[in-house]
C-alpha cells in the first residue's frame, strides 16, 4: 500500500480549503443578513484570525519519540513509523490482535501490504483515517508505517488527536509483538 506522505503542503492545503469554506459561509452570512460596512470588516478581521493564527502554527513540524516510534505532525495530520522485532508475515495478525483490544481502533482493510483503520466522531471531530503499510526491514524485523488524517479536510486542530491515533496502533502493535516475542523464547 503507498501512502501519502504527510508534509507541510498538506497542512497547507487544509489551511486554505479551511480559509475558503469560512469565507463562503461569511458571504453567505452577509448575503441573508445585509450586514454593513464596518459589520463585514470586522467579521472577516475576526475569521482570518481565528483560522490564519491557528493554521500557521500547524505548519510547524512536531515530532513525538517514544522508545520504538517516531510521529510527526503537522496540524491534524500526522505520520509515524515503528519498528518492531518480528517478520513482515506475522505483522498483518499483530495489527488485527491491536485493533480487537483496542475500541478506538476500527479495522476497515488489512491484507500483507497495509491496510486501513477509522477512528470514530468525538465531539469536535468528524473522525480520522488511518492508512498504513507494512515493510520489511530484515528476515527477522519489519516496520509498520501510517499516517493519521482527519476525515474532514478542512480541520486544522486536532494534532494530539492525531497523535495519539497513530500512538494507539504503535502501542497496540509493539504490545502484541512483545508478548510474541516472549511466548516464542
Amino acid at each position: 500500500m503507498d501512502l501519502k506522505a504527510v508534509t507541510r503542503t498538506s497542512a497547507v492545503a487544509a489551511l486554505i480549503l479551511n480559509v475558503l469554506y469560512c469565507l463562503l459561509v461569511l458571504a453567505l452570512v452577509l448575503w441573508v443578513f445585509h450586514w454593513g460596512r464596518v459589520s463585514t470588516m470586522v467579521a472577516v478581521l475576526l475569521l482570518l484570525a481565528v483560522n490564519i493564527i491557528p493554521g500557521f502554527l500547524a505548519l510547524r513540524p512536531r515530532t513525538e519519540c517514544a522508545k520504538d516510534y517516531a510521529i510527526t505532525s503537522y496540524g491534524a495530520h500526522s505520520q509515524g513509523q515503528l519498528t518492531v522485532p518480528v517478520p513482515v508475515s506475522e505483522l498483518p495478525r499483530l495489527v488485527e490482535r491491536a485493533c480487537t483490544h483496542d475500541a478506538d481502533l476500527s479495522l476497515r482493510e488489512l491484507d500483507t501490504q497495509g491496510g486501513r483503520i477509522l477512528m470514530g466522531i468525538t465531539f469536535s471531530s468528524w473522525g480520522a483515517r488511518v492508512r498504513f503499510a507494512l515493510r520489511p526491514v530484515s528476515e527477522t524485523a519489519a516496520q509498520i508505517v501510517a499516517t493519521s488524517r482527519p476525515r474532514m479536510p478542512l480541520e486544522l486542530w486536532g494534532r494530539a488527536r492525531s497523535e495519539r491515533n497513530l500512538s494507539l496502533l504503535f502501542r497496540g502493535v509493539a504490545r502484541e509483538a512483545e508478548r510474541t516475542h516472549t511466548s516464542v523464547t
